[in-house]
């Protein structure tokens, strides 16, 4: 069987593992990213050097240490916090998503803080003098100006993702990983190679998608003087 043909006998199956694929990444960014841009939000301090124990003292130090703890979780490696999950998850789906969710957080929450931080502190004064009040200021000139880096770092962990989804198959999560350790586990065998050749292109085609994706939601979201 040459591999045209082992495309054509197995298109089903990996046309419903590059979907199962795609969805468990979308899941798992998707949620990583709602709770990453809502906690640099919840936790973006309006003063560059808050008064000792003030609101933004205490939101400067929860920020630090969010960014610690998410910087923390990207050492561990992606096989052992799989097996960490299972006893609390179990096998399948529920952990895949968990252990990628996790894997997010860092990525987007850094460029969230770095996005808002670095809006030039004039324009904000300036919003502050016009009577803008400070949520208002965070979500009508904050978060706007800081999107383009929000969104690269979603697209960031997005594309990291899809290669630590690849280990999930370990807990029978899905994706395109079962391919890929079915035909590294039977080396050798028939057709070993080709499931490991497709799981490697198949997930190039994922990441091509994501791709285009990003590509429509920044030039749709995005004005054309800010794009980075």
């Amino acid at each position: 069987m040459n591999y045209l043909d082992y495309l054509s006998s197995n298109s089903q199956q990996i046309l419903f593992l590059t979907q199962a694929h795609f969805l468990v990444v979308l899941i798992a960014v998707g949620v990583g990213s709602a709770i990453s841009i809502v906690l640099g939000l919840a936790v973006s301090t309006g003063e560059p050097n808050p008064n000792r124990f003030s609101l933004d003292w205490f939101a400067t130090g929860i920020r630090e240490g969010s960014l610690v703890f998410t910087a923390a979780l990207l050492t561990v490696p992606s096989l052992a916090l799989y097996a960490l999950f299972l006893p609390f998850t179990g096998l399948g789906v529920t952990t895949a998503i968990v252990v990628l969710t996790l894997y997010s957080l860092y990525t987007v929450l850094r460029n969230t803080v770095a996005g808002l931080t670095t809006v030039d502190r004039a324009v904000l004064e300036s919003a502050r003098g016009l009577g803008y009040s400070r949520m208002r200021r965070l979500l009508t000139i904050q978060l706007p100006l800081a999107w383009p880096v929000i969104l690269n770092g979603i697209r960031v962990t997005t594309l990291i993702s899809i290669s630590i989804a690849v280990v999930g198959a370990v807990v029978q999560g899905p994706g395109l990983g079962t391919l890929l350790i079915n035909g590294i586990s039977r080396i050798g065998a028939s057709n070993s190679f080709y499931q490991v050749l497709t799981g490697t292109l198949f997930c190039l085609v994922v990441a091509a998608v994501f791709e285009i994706f990003f590509a429509i939601v920044q030039r749709l979201t995005i004005p054309r003087g800010i794009r980075v």
